[in-house]
């Protein structure tokens, strides 16, 4: 039973709630109110539609973003972004949701008034706006949770926090809310029709091209998902084309293209800024260097990112739920990122394949059949759903996207296609660490029988022959040292390296520390055989 003080208080508020002729709120500055006048602002914003959220502790608004470079990120045109509300916007925000009033000593009377900062700012400082609609991220294209649910209806999904920032037109695309196999089996074929001018590989490469459109359109109902990466010999085989559908399929427009500028802290702080704005799809284009990092590990596995926004002092946790593509030719992923991608190759076998003819322009195509498309994309899971998401004999789940396995990659699987995480296995085999891994250890086992050495003996054995200006005695150690140890071998950085090495198996050998050589204390390693 409640309690009568609670009641008196909602009772006063009430009383204190005051609306004009035309219904639209009035707020009273007295002083000693603060607290009950942020409690009108909140409802009055409420009942206002001012296109406000609250996203990860923060108020924001969904808007169209120029056209135009910005900060390493160039936007089409109308491309969605958020935007955070500061003080003096709110300002504005709150005025329109209201009449606002101060009493005028002299007038003995009322009198209208902008919403005064202080308030705005106090607002802004609660931190917790209860009844605000909380924002997850906002889709362009109808989309699917993960049991089998359509979201089709324009607006904000209360189940799911997502706004549907799309028109009727696109909504009535929808699919089936339970197709059946024979259903999907057509749909693969839609998608299939879409892709088949690029020159790809192999079938697991058109595999992971329709994983690339589903997840597109299931990015943001997944907790994680694996990066895109599209990789060519030859520039102009269409590498960027195949992002780009991705892209327009989902969003309705092109991708939001990223440069990544020319060191590692540079690309973070690039990437972290378009993933507050809440792109939907982050082109990562024309990739020359290794493409690795922290945050980039991050994004693909994590639910959320803590960052830093722009003249803020304080961390906030930003979804991660874009769908990042990246494309490069003979691109090159290394450390950890490698098992966090799905590999589309491509190959036109041809010195100028940019000169090639199409009956078609694909873009062009890919717009006018945006709706057929969508409706394909999404009836291919929804079909796997609704047969009870059965099991595939001899498919691993690939750890850390057990969602995105099972809404984009066995759904495929289950129409006869090919796993579409083949192809990303060959990332394992040309990751520079493992080869030099490869090359040591081989080495080390050649030169110490016993596989027992310190890094100071290991530096010697490799340098050995050369003082004296002959031939190396062991050549193939020297050259792996010189890769472990880049611009001077010395035992200082080898050891380093075997410390970060430590405990990793490859090829059936493995690194482990067994104990110290002498009064020195230096640390022994030896190389091991597994199994």
């Amino acid at each position: 039973m409640p309690k009568p003080e609670l009641n008196l208080v909602k009772a006063d508020k009430e009383q204190r709630a005051a609306f004009n002729g035309d219904g639209q709120r009035v707020i009273q500055h007295d002083p000693g109110k603060l607290p009950d006048i942020l409690d009108e602002c909140e409802q009055a914003l409420v009942e206002t539609d001012c296109n406000l959220f609250v996203q990860s502790g923060r108020l924001v608004r969904i808007y169209p973003a120029k056209e135009g470079l910005s900060f390493g990120v160039n936007r089409p045109r109308g491309a969605i972004t958020l935007h955070p509300v500061d003080g003096s916007h709110l300002v504005e925000l709150l005025t329109k949701a209201a009449i606002h009033e101060r009493f005028d000593a002299r007038a003995d009377k009322y009198k209208p008034c902008d919403c005064p900062r202080r308030v705005a700012d106090a607002f802004l400082a609660r931190g917790n706006w209860p009844h605000l609609n909380l924002l997850a991220g906002f889709i362009e294209a109808p989309t699917i949770t993960p049991d089998g649910r359509v979201i089709e209806q324009p607006g904000h999904d209360e189940d799911t926090d997502l706004f549907a920032a799309f028109e009727q037109n696109v909504r009535s695309t929808s699919p089936k809310p339970r197709p059946s196999r024979a259903d999907a089996e057509k749909a693969k074929l839609v998608l299939m029709e879409l892709v088949d001018n690029f020159p790809v590989v192999g079938n697991e490469d058109t595999s992971a091209m329709l994983a690339g459109i589903i997840t597109s359109l299931v990015r943001r109902m997944l907790p994680a998902a694996p990066m895109m990466a599209i990789t060519a010999p030859t520039p102009g085989t269409g590498k960027t084309l195949v992002a780009e559908t991705f892209a327009i399929i989902a969003t309705g427009r092109r991708a939001s293209v990223l440069s990544l500028g020319h060191d590692e802290a540079e690309a973070e702080k690039r990437l972290g800024g378009v993933l507050m704005a809440g792109d939907a799809c982050i082109l990562l284009d024309n990739i020359e260097r290794p493409l690795k990092g922290d945050l980039l590990c991050q994004v693909t596995t994590q639910q959320f990112v803590r960052l830093r926004p722009l003249g803020a002092s304080g961390m906030v946790s930003i979804p991660t739920h874009a769908l990042m593509v990246a494309t490069g030719n003979n691109l090159s992923i290394v450390g950890d990122l490698k098992r966090r991608v799905v590999l589309i190759r491509m190959d036109a076998k041809q010195e100028r394949p940019e000169q090639r003819t199409f009956t078609r322009d694909h873009l062009e195509y890919v717009f006018e059949r945006r709706g057929e498309l969508i409706r394909a994309a999404l009836e291919i899971p929804l079909a796997y759903i609704a047969a009870g998401s059965p099991a595939i004999a001899g498919l691993h789940p690939l750890g850390g996207f057990e969602l995105w396995d099972k809404m984009v990659r066995r759904p495929l699987v289950w129409l006869g296609m090919a796993d579409p995480l083949k192809a990303a296995e060959a990332l394992r085999q040309q990751d520079p660490d493992l080869e030099t891994m490869r090359m040591l250890f081989e080495s080390w086992r050649a030169v110490f029988p016993n596989g027992q050495a310190t890094a100071a003996e290991i530096v010697a054995a490799s340098l050995d022959g050369m003082m004296n200006g002959t031939v190396k005695t062991n050549p193939d150690l020297y050259d792996a040292m010189q890769m472990v140890c880049a611009e001077k071998i010395n035992s200082r950085r080898l050891a380093g390296w075997l410390r970060t090495h430590r405990d990793r198996i490859i090829d059936g050998m493995k690194l482990e520390q067994c104990g110290t050589d002498g009064h020195a204390k230096i640390a022994r390693w030896k190389i091991v055989k597994c199994g």
